[in-house]
């Protein structure tokens, strides 16, 4: 699992950075950092649950806990997430809509803190209006590109991420709720290997984005 991963957010990463002169001057500049940062997160994951002195807690029944640096980086991700699209949508009733999504989610995650335990529990009903509140966003994108003259144009860098992201944000609430609440059903239809899919895949949108993108299709 990890080395599956370990090729797939390596390989985005220098090739984000290989051609970063694309996007340098657009909300994107961060979005290798965020490659950077999930790299780190799930390396950081792996040495925790396979090598104990890496644990977080002393308790044996706890340390192979991880699950507190994923609710570290959902708050992380979608924040970004969040402040790309309020940047690179123009129509203001579409910003106040993505602005709206960016404050439903954060207070979910705080009411969240008060039902579940962050250190031992991922915050799974948070993480789904999180996605949900990302689809909306991508979707007034594509909307507003629909309206331009460009159109919803394959050398645009945007494009190749919305349709990664919009990929995750619908299959990740499904496998989280059937993870925590039906977990025989999780692991009868291998729902971890079909994660592993749609995260490979949407890296791909995002390598082939970084590759064949035009820095005037941009918008």
């Amino acid at each position: 699992m990890f080395s599956f991963y370990f090729i797939f957010y390596l390989l985005t990463l220098v090739i984000s950075l290989v051609t970063f002169k694309k996007f340098v001057d657009t909300p994107l500049r961060f979005f290798p950092l965020l490659v950077a940062y999930t790299l780190f997160n799930e390396v950081l994951g792996y040495f925790i649950i396979n090598y104990e002195e890496f644990s977080f807690f002393d308790e044996p029944e706890y340390q192979w806990h991880n699950v507190i640096i994923y609710n570290l980086y959902q708050l992380v991700f979608f924040g970004y997430v969040f402040w790309l699209y309020h940047k690179v949508v123009k129509i203001k009733t579409y910003r106040l809509t993505i602005l709206i999504g960016a404050v439903v989610t954060a207070l979910s995650y705080l009411v969240s803190l008060f039902f579940q335990d962050p250190l031992h529990s991922g915050l799974f009903y948070a993480d789904c209006i999180g996605c949900l509140a990302v689809i909306i966003a991508i979707f007034l994108h594509f909307k507003e590109l629909s309206k331009t003259n460009g159109g919803i144009n394959r050398y645009n860098l945007m494009v190749w991420i919305n349709w990664g992201m919009l990929l995750f944000h619908c299959y990740f609430p499904y496998y989280i709720l059937n993870g925590y609440l039906n977990v025989e059903f999780y692991l009868e239809y291998h729902l971890r290997q079909v994660l592993w899919v749609v995260v490979s895949v949407m890296y791909c949108f995002f390598i082939i984005g970084f590759l064949i993108s035009k820095r005037r299709a941009f918008h």
